[in-house]
Parts: structure tokens; sequence; C-alpha cells
């Protein structure tokens, strides 16, 4: 798993394969899954399990507006590339960046 996520991050969509819908939207990563490996999160509406049956490591995760490639609703598998971390630290920064020019 890369050290750059973990389970409970919020990151910003910023690529697809499959599911382009995806792109700009906010999402939490719930768990990180090697090609073929099972989920032990169940999708909420049918309580389905999910496989990453993709070539690559992918990270399963949860948001509003978000589309599997099922055609779910909630949800998607997505590349690890594909995802920009949004965290606390990071927003802390460019607030001080954005105080120190107006300054």
């Amino acid at each position: 798993m890369s050290n750059q996520f973990k389970p409970g991050d919020l990151a910003l969509i910023v690529g697809a394969h499959m599911t382009p819908d995806n792109v700009g939207k906010v999402c939490e990563l719930v768990e990180f899954l090697a090609q073929e490996q099972i989920s032990t999160w169940r999708e909420p509406h049918h309580g389905m399990v999910i496989q990453n049956g993709d070539v690559h490591a992918a990270w399963v995760v949860i948001g509003a507006g978000l589309a599997s490639c099922f055609g779910l609703s909630g949800w998607a598998l997505v590349d690890q590339t594909h995802l920009m971390p949004l965290r606390d630290d990071s927003v802390r920064e460019n607030q001080k960046s954005k105080e120190a020019e107006s300054a």
C-alpha cells in the first residue's frame, strides 16, 4: 500500500480509466485493493463485495455523486495515481501562504 494514503483520508479524483464522470469529485478512501483482491467493505445498497479485477491496485472510495463502473452510485474503484490527497496539513499550509501574501 502506498504510504501517501490511508483509509479515512480525503482525496480529489483527478483521473479515471472507466468512470470519467468521477473526475473532480472528493472522496473518502475506504480500502486499498491489490489486483484480484476482494474487499472486506460491502456495497451498502446491495451488500455485494467488491473485487478489484483491474490490472492495477486501486482504492475503494466513497462519496456523494460517485459512480462505479457497474453503474452503482456512492462508491468507485480508483487507481491511486488518479487520487490527489486532501489533508488538513496541506490545507493549513495553503492558508498560511495566503495569510503571508495578505500581510
